[in-house]
């Protein structure tokens, strides 16, 4: 009776954790995209367009131009009529590709996810395998090695990273997996060896229990969420590292479109790429949390 009891009740404080997350989401989404648009609309340069500086141009015309990237509208007007199309599913006009910003993004969104999927997952197993291997082998050597290889790969610009894997001709999946691995492994590798360092594991220890099941079952399953909640954040750092990776193995993903726009001063398309790559990393800490209390709660 009373189990029950208590699953019925725990069935609503979920209900109730979820909504929030999901408000969470959609008001973190909300001031991306309000930031997004006062930085667009307040940019020096805003609406500018070479065209208005050839004298032919009529005084119509000129205001034509300008009525095309917003005209005089404040912050909240213009962050007003970049929701309004936004929930059309109208994201603007790019200015130096002079194409609208949707069919930029659809074309090159899947190359992206697919580099950062791979990079992820590279990084990933690398990562978990030598933690594992570390921790089974416990040799001081062993662990110096790994601190200087990782320490030396945190040394080097993601950039140099992308240029590296372009002469080598690997793709930037590898390039986002290379520099992932340090910051992933030595999270890792820091959190599993202060949960060794606790009592129960030292007991289980003195018990007799070692090798894998040790790891797996005293180690590494009470430093699951906090695992759990590195991998919402390298998402995140993951599309970071697409960008200039992307750029400079020449990727025709959102990386290299964030590149060009920058570049060409393209503020509609720069503005969507802030506001996409909010969306993923609100959501990928909202599942990330959600795991995590999962985890608790069957814990």
């Amino acid at each position: 009776m009373s189990s029950h009891s208590g699953s019925s009740s725990s069935r609503p404080s979920f209900w109730r954790a979820a909504a929030r997350r999901l408000v969470c989401l959609a008001a973190t989404v909300l001031l991306a995209a309000f930031l997004a648009a006062a930085l667009v609309r307040l940019a020096p340069g805003f609406g500018m367009d070479e065209r208005q500086l050839d004298a032919r141009l009529s005084d119509s015309s000129i205001r034509a131009i300008q009525a095309q990237y917003g005209g005089d509208t404040g912050v909240v007007r213009y962050f007003w009529n970049y929701l309004s199309g936004l929930c059309r599913g109208e994201l603007g006009q790019s200015v130096s590709l002079g194409r609208p910003v949707r069919e930029l993004i659809a074309d090159r969104l899947g190359v992206t996810l697919q580099s950062a999927a791979a990079g992820l997952a590279w990084a990933w197993i690398a990562a978990i395998a030598a933690a594992l291997s570390l921790g089974l082998l416990r040799r001081p050597v062993f662990d110096l090695a790994a601190t200087a290889l990782t320490g030396a790969l945190l040394c080097l610009p993601a950039a140099v990273v992308g240029l590296f894997s372009f002469y080598l001709g690997a793709g930037p999946a590898l390039a986002i997996g290379v520099i992932l691995l340090p910051r992933v492994f030595r999270y890792i590798r820091n959190t599993t060896g202060a949960t060794a360092g606790l009592p129960h594991v030292l007991a289980a220890s003195a018990r007799g229990i070692g090798g894998l099941g040790l790891l797996a079952r005293h180690v590494w399953l009470p430093a699951a969420p906090e695992i759990v909640a590195l991998g919402a954040v390298s998402v995140s750092m993951a599309l970071g590292a697409a960008i200039p990776v992307e750029a400079l193995c020449d990727s025709p993903g959102i990386g290299q479109l964030a590149w060009k726009a920058a570049l060409g001063r393209d503020l509609p398309v720069l503005m969507n790429i802030t506001i996409l790559i909010a969306t993923v990393t609100a959501v990928a800490n909202l599942l990330a949390d959600a795991a995590r209390s999962a985890f608790w709660t069957e814990a």
